[in-house]
């Protein structure tokens, strides 16, 4: 995934919630342009839905790469389902996610060493679902796979990640993977360490984001909610941007759909994230106002295992095919 990433001040559409940190650390270490070092993490089983969405993270590196104009290091993330201490990722090298990030700056102080802080937001179809601990406690049984790769022009070996403080299953120990093969590196037991990188979540337990395969000219609009989807709770469901003149925003939710989409039954240019056979109506459509456009229940009822649920904008008033604006659907799970 090398497309879709914009320099920006701020990450702040990321998160809210840290699910991982092994973030700080003042040492760190450079890697050549073949390698790919793979260290481990786990997420603390919660809730029903066995997985965690990172829709964020930050990390840090270091260079001594001369790099007046700022522009010469690419980092290659990848997030993989699990690894195994002493042979690394089962399904390597085919990861879960990855993200190519370019155009990063080496050392453009050209004072021999430059630091730097990097924050990517992957809010609007870029976020990363991988499973949490499969035995609850510890961090010790089920880890996810975090793999780094630091590129230059003139083949590596100048730039690499920080070395930061111990996240949740941690492990002493870390993969590297290069044209040659692969080893693991033990360092000696306590204390332990990670490479450096704080990974956000949503904070809403339970909830995940689905995003089209094939996003069409229609699906821009970004959908989230307040609070977990339970029975008795009072739920607020609002879009990110502000409505757009001569537009009706309404919901529509379901108990059953797929991020494959079913057409563009709502409207031409939009995907439909929701099974129409699985639409429960009444209560949807449920009509959004304000600026930007929300939606409150009323406390919710005893509810179906799933919910979804997808908003969309009406030209020529809330209809079938009349739809020109669609959303991400969240997936609530009770």
């Amino acid at each position: 995934m090398t497309e879709g990433f914009q320099l920006s001040t701020s990450s702040a559409r990321s998160g809210p919630e840290t699910i991982f940190d092994s973030g700080g650390g003042s040492y760190f270490s450079t890697l050549t342009g073949t390698e790919e070092w793979v260290d481990e993490g786990a997420f603390a089983r919660r809730g029903i839905l066995p997985s965690e969405q990172i829709n964020g993270f930050d990390y840090s590196y270091c260079s001594t790469l001369p790099d007046p104009v700022g522009d010469a290091i690419t980092t290659e993330v990848r997030f993989y389902n699990d690894t195994i201490i002493g042979s690394g990722p089962s399904s390597y090298p085919t990861a879960e996610c990855a993200y190519g990030i370019a155009g990063l700056p080496g050392d453009t102080s050209l004072g021999g060493i430059s630091c730097w802080a990097i924050g990517i937001n992957l809010e609007g179809g870029f976020e990363c679902t991988l499973p949490q601990e499969a035995t609850p406690g510890g961090g010790t049984t089920t880890f996810f796979g975090m793999g780094w790769m630091y590129l230059d022009a003139f083949g590596g070996g100048q730039t690499g990640p920080f070395v930061g403080g111990t996240g949740y299953g941690s492990q002493d120990s870390l993969e590297l993977f290069d044209n040659t093969g692969h080893a693991t590196f033990n360092f000696g037991g306590n204390p332990l360490a990670n490479i450096s990188v704080v990974l956000y979540g949503n904070g809403i337990l339970d909830t995940s984001v689905v995003n089209a395969d094939a996003p069409d000219i229609g699906d821009i609009l970004a959908l989230s909610s307040d609070v977990e989807f339970r029975t008795g709770a009072q739920v607020t469901w609002s879009l990110r941007d502000p409505a757009t003149a001569g537009i009706t925003y309404a919901m529509l939710v379901g108990t059953a759909g797929s991020s494959a989409g079913f057409g563009g039954l709502a409207g031409l240019g939009t995907n439909l994230l929701i099974d129409p056979g699985a639409i429960l109506s009444p209560p949807t459509p449920l009509v959004m106002s304000g600026t930007p456009p929300s939606f409150t229940s009323p406390p919710l009822p005893p509810l179906p295992p799933v919910v979804m649920a997808q908003a969309f904008g009406f030209s020529g008033g809330i209809g079938v095919g009349n739809a020109t604006q669609a959303s991400n659907a969240l997936v609530h799970n009770n």
